[in-house]
């Protein structure tokens, strides 16, 4: 009898597991997908961080390409958002073990739940599926001007600035838009 409680319990936990980690992502944008080397230097180089940047990141997964910003440039500040509670902690481990926790912030936090008008640099790697609803609430919060970074998903209504990458590579492409 006890071995069969057992049993749930474990079986319980995991399914939550399962909710938290994998499922609850895709309602809410994308699951963790890690950004690989060459992405991540197309990234870094479409963001161009300089002094005094105030950059978020939708969806910042364990925290990779915050990190690789803010060593590019001491002086900018960013803010990841991720939903997986997980990452959350990973990020957060990984940026005091970097020592960039006076420029880095993640929050557990839905971004679509964030007022984005005091960045002006934008980074997500989202779904196609949510896009559109993405350039909605660019459209309603973002300054003219500000500087938004797609790592392989179109933005449909908004013209694409520069492009570096091969889109028919997987994952390989990065797009730079302004607002």
């Amino acid at each position: 009898m006890l071995l069969i409680n057992i049993s749930l319990i474990v079986l319980i936990i995991l399914a939550l597991i399962l909710i938290v980690f994998f499922f609850l992502p895709f309602l809410f944008g994308a699951p963790y997908d890690i950004s690989r080397k060459k992405s991540l230097k197309n990234i870094i180089k479409l963001t161009n961080p300089k002094t005094g940047d105030k950059i978020a990141e939708l969806g910042s997964g364990d925290g990779r390409v915050c990190i690789a910003l803010a060593k590019q440039n001491p002086k900018i500040t960013i803010h990841g958002f991720e939903i997986n509670p997980f990452l959350v902690w990973i990020s957060k481990r990984k940026i005091n073990q970097a020592g960039l926790e006076s420029q880095i912030k993640i929050y557990w936090k839905n971004f679509w739940k964030v007022n984005l008008e005091k960045y002006n640099k934008i980074i997500f790697f989202q779904f196609r599926s949510i896009t559109k609803k993405l350039e909605k609430k660019f459209n309603k919060e973002l300054k003219k001007g500000t500087k938004i970074i797609s790592h392989n998903w179109k933005l449909p209504n908004y013209k694409i600035k520069k492009q570096l990458g091969e889109p028919h590579l997987t994952y390989g492409v990065v797009y730079l838009y302004e607002k």
